[in-house]
């Protein structure tokens, strides 16, 4: 009996843990008018992914190419001997030695990782999961992906992906770099990469000498933004998603490396900044209409304090209050993340939720919300526990996006060792 419904009714994440719980083996096809994915699972394990639309950034031997993995002119040779075998581009591959085993498979894992991660940004589309008896896929080049570790990125993704576009808003954007005191190089892996600094943070950085060491993502976008290309330009050159390409962008952004000048239309030319638009002169009608327009909003401003005032607006809520809000939060975030090294230091691991904290008697329940008694989102991304706050209407706040990395000893040790990077905020 075949699965099916809309993604409305039942999410992605929903219908791949029904598929890894019950070890399912089948065909599970979500549709769209713009695409339909079709991944393929055996005892609830992901082991194919294939998308109609055919983007070139998800064909195997596109990203077999572009990571240096295969020679274009050997790729062309295999599409041809394809083309009257009708044989699996893999077996011709390995077949002729155009690439290696490990090439290989390193390319079909990251073939099949693009496609169901583009899967999480869909917010409607019908699904349909077929049982079957056993699915066709390549057993040898293929490494089984556990669902899990697909939903753990997936939900890091779709946490992020708002805080970035509020950055990086369009592929079309275009960014500058923005000079430096320090010289800016590749961090030698992960562990290395200093955390992202806001830009008002740019003057005390300035006085120190020591290198920004930025992700090898971060490198890649940084080596070609020139004001000249897009976005999607550099992410095509550079091979990143969609995902990883604009949050490179947005973690040098948030360093003060690099600056927005204006968007690329279709033409291909540049839009420049709104600051070199040229200027135009102002007569004496539109003079005084906007000042007329200013006295009225000064007028309607300070009207609810008017006695006389009969007939006063509501006026806004004061940002006195929202600036408190504001401070309770973050000073609450700080107390969570001390609860979640704490409890580091006790077991070991980090909580799997923030509801342990107050079972552990290491925090109080009030604790885990903010002023207006609202859950903090908790997450937890390898050895690295974001924390995020919202704003009045209960979206994710930029200023409240808490964050830290740790490294856990077991418990029987004597003291947990902690990077150097603390807690920041993103102002």
């Amino acid at each position: 009996m075949a699965l099916e419904g809309t993604l409305r009714d039942f999410s992605l994440a929903d219908i791949l843990q029904l598929i890894a719980l019950q070890h399912k083996t089948g065909l599970l096809t979500v549709r769209s008018p713009s695409d339909t994915v079709t991944l393929g699972f055996v005892d609830g394990m992901l082991v194919t992914a294939e998308s109609s639309a055919q983007r070139l950034d998800t064909r195997l031997g596109t990203v077999l190419v572009k990571t240096r993995r295969l020679h274009p002119d050997a790729l062309q040779r295999a599409l041809e001997v394809q083309s009257q075998t009708l044989q699996r581009l893999g077996f011709i591959l390995l077949k002729n030695g155009f690439c290696t085993a490990q090439d290989l498979r390193d390319g079909l894992d990251i073939q099949i990782k693009r496609i169901a991660y583009g899967l999480f940004r869909w917010t409607d589309g019908d699904y349909v999961f077929e049982q079957t008896d056993h699915v066709d896929y390549d057993h040898e080049s293929t490494t089984p992906l556990a669902v899990e570790r697909l939903l753990m990125e997936g939900a890091r993704m779709v946490d992020e992906w708002p805080i970035i576009e509020k950055v990086v808003r369009s592929l079309d954007l275009v960014y500058q770099r923005v000079p430096v005191v320090q010289p800016v190089i590749p961090a030698d892996d992960e562990e290395t990469v200093d955390e992202a600094e806001s830009v008002t943070d740019r003057s005390g950085r300035d006085r120190r000498l020591d290198p920004i060491r930025i992700s090898r993502a971060e490198w890649a976008v940084y080596e070609l933004v020139d004001g000249r290309r897009s976005v999607a330009e550099i992410n095509e050159v550079t091979f990143l998603s969609e995902f990883d390409g604009c949050k490179a962008f947005y973690d040098l952004v948030s360093r003060g490396l690099i600056e927005e000048v204006g968007a690329r239309p279709r033409d291909g030319v540049p839009v420049a900044a709104p600051a070199a638009a040229a200027k135009r002169p102002i007569d004496a009608t539109l003079f005084v209409g906007l000042a007329l327009a200013l006295l009225a909003l000064v007028g309607l401003h300070f009207q609810p304090r008017n006695p006389a005032n009969l007939l006063t607006v509501p006026g806004r809520p004061a940002a006195v209050i929202d600036d408190f809000q504001k401070t309770q939060s973050l000073l609450r975030l700080r107390r969570v993340a001390e609860g979640v090294d704490m409890f580091g230091f006790l077991s070991g691991r980090f909580p799997e939720s923030l509801e342990k904290l107050p079972a552990a008697q290491i925090l109080a329940p009030g604790d885990l919300v903010d002023p207006l008694g609202r859950p903090f989102r908790y997450i937890v991304q390898g050895n690295k526990f974001y924390l995020v706050g919202f704003d009045r209407e209960g979206k994710t706040d930029v200023d409240l996006l808490f964050s830290r990395t740790l490294v856990l000893k077991a418990p029987e040790a004597t003291q947990p060792v902690r990077s150097d990077r603390e807690a920041i905020e993103f102002k």
